[in-house]
């Protein structure tokens, strides 16, 4: 699936717009998917609706911040309910040491790595599933999440805006 094809699945179906963006900023936030969707698709179909005026930066900016932090909560959980097991095998045990120092740094650091990791896109699906290994506390994460999400959506909105203009 390429953007030409999602641009004309969504000139035919712009009612589905506001659940394209949904899952775009979920799946790019999602451990699974986000290591293969680029948050540049997100983006892309964000100036496009916007361009098209099928979706004002009102409509465009909340959907995606709660795509986004779905994303994210799933990421944290899934790190929680199997990142032990992944710990405890064989190839990670033999890195015990350097583990222990990241899980430090996560622990101490958290909430801060939530806010860095939501505007980095490398890191941007990983952080939450190492911060739910870590030993960081769920209302922790979901509170920096929540702020880290709205203003990522703030940027994201300031983004489409400048750039779509210049594409409009």
């Amino acid at each position: 699936m390429n953007l030409e094809s999602i641009q004309e699945f969504l000139i035919n179906n712009i009612e589905y717009s506001w659940m394209i963006i949904m899952f775009f900023a979920f799946a790019e936030s999602f451990l699974i998917t986000g290591i293969f969707i680029s948050s540049a698709i997100l983006f892309s179909i964000c100036i496009f609706l916007y361009n098209m005026e099928a979706l004002s930066i009102f409509g465009i900016v909340p959907i995606a911040i709660l795509g986004a932090h779905i994303g994210d909560i799933s990421s944290f959980f899934l790190g929680k309910t199997i990142g032990p097991q992944i710990l405890s095998t064989k190839v990670l045990t033999k890195r015990a040491k350097t583990i222990k120092r990241a899980q430090k740094f996560l622990d101490k650091f958290g909430p801060y790595t939530v806010l860095f990791g939501r505007f980095v896109p490398a890191i941007r699906a990983l952080t939450p599933f190492l911060l739910g290994i870590s030993d960081v506390k769920a209302v922790r994460f979901y509170i920096a999440d929540v702020i880290a999400c709205l203003l990522w959506g703030i940027a994201l909105g300031f983004l489409v805006i400048g750039i779509g203009s210049i594409f409009g």
